[in-house]
């Protein structure tokens, strides 16, 4: 046996373990700055995806469609909120300014019961604080710091994408030519496979998401909530979420209905649970008829996994993440052991 040929397998295999180990300790370390560098990836996607389907479309190419593609949704946002900003900003201090009202409406409700009477009890020490102490001011200094933090990661999510937008083959190339040359065209149909799956996703999601605030807010229109720009808006944006995001999107919607009576508070429940029948199963069926379905079960555990690593943002992504992770195990895995078998 050829000891120094032992020697050397040795070395790259403790080489390639070290590396390993300290990839994964440093992708632990630092989740939360992948995950906003994914976000860049994931708007830059969305930025390529647009123009090149456009493209498609009207035989023009996608260097055109790609500034626009870009500007096009700043111009918008820019619309909105020259022309309902007003309305929108109004209705959100209203809703903040009702929400003490209707918690404490609802507080006075639990005291009816007998039974929860300790939990009124503890209610009132959390409401009746002192105003010289800090707690106030500690979670209003925490939540501006995190409002900041999260402003300040969505600049550089942005920022990333205008960059990987403009030149993405400089980027894709240099990714590939880490890789051996045997497996570089491989590596470039999975990175394909994975950018068209998530544009995909993404776009249709962007549709379902407007779908679900144009819904929300007529249907609380025509029950007579007077907040439901807003409360739309709220809806549209926390559908991006699985899971969670109707939840909670639920809650604002039913602390303002139950102010007026206990059968908004009904009507309101069956809409919202009415349109999110109808997204789960009708629109995002039919928005992403050309990508697998996202298992709930898996899209909530890595929510609940990436939400224990780093909080919201590992909330918002895990969803995109997922299918990426499907897309990946389908490419490396699944298809090479249905080819193994067959």
């Amino acid at each position: 046996m050829n000891l120094k040929l032992v020697a050397k397998r040795t070395f790259v295999q403790a080489v390639t373990i070290i590396a390993v180990v300290l990839f994964t300790w440093l992708i632990i370390e630092n989740s939360k700055i992948f995950l906003i560098a994914f976000g860049g990836i994931l708007i830059a996607v969305m930025f390529s995806g647009s123009a090149r389907w456009l493209a498609k479309k009207t035989n023009i190419t996608t260097k055109v469609w790609l500034p626009i593609s870009m500007l096009a949704p700043v111009l918008l946002l820019g619309l909105l909120m020259t022309y309902a900003a007003p309305k929108i900003s109004t209705q959100a201090n209203e809703l903040v300014d009702r929400m003490p009202e209707a918690l404490e409406y609802v507080r006075g409700q639990f005291t009816e019961f007998s039974s929860i009477g300790k939990f009124s009890d503890n209610l009132d020490k959390i409401t009746n604080y002192d105003p010289k102490m800090s707690t106030v001011m500690n979670a209003a200094s925490g939540l501006l710091s995190t409002t900041i933090n999260g402003l300040g990661n969505f600049v550089f999510a942005i920022i990333l994408a205008l960059f990987l937008s403009i030149n993405p083959k400089w980027y894709v190339n240099g990714s590939l030519s880490l890789v051996p040359p045997q497996h570089q065209q491989k590596a470039r149909d999975l990175l394909v496979s994975c950018e068209t799956a998530l544009a995909g996703w993404l776009l249709a999601k962007l549709a379902s998401m407007v779908m679900v605030g144009l819904f929300t807010t007529i249907g609380l229109w025509a029950l007579g909530i007077d907040l439901a720009l807003i409360l739309g808006i709220i809806a549209a944006l926390l559908s991006f979420i699985p899971n969670l995001g109707p939840l909670l999107a639920f809650i604002p919607a039913a602390l303002v209905s139950i102010l007026t009576g206990i059968d908004t508070l009904l009507y309101v429940s069956i809409l919202y649970m009415g349109i999110q029948t109808v997204e789960s199963y009708v629109l995002t069926p039919i928005l992403q008829a050309e990508i697998a379905s996202l298992p709930p079960a898996l899209v909530l555990l890595v929510q609940v996994l990436l939400a224990s690593m780093v909080g919201m943002a590992g909330v918002l992504l895990a969803a995109p993440l997922t299918v990426l992770l499907i897309v990946v195990t389908n490419q490396l895995y699944v298809k090479r052991l249905q080819g193994y078998t067959d």
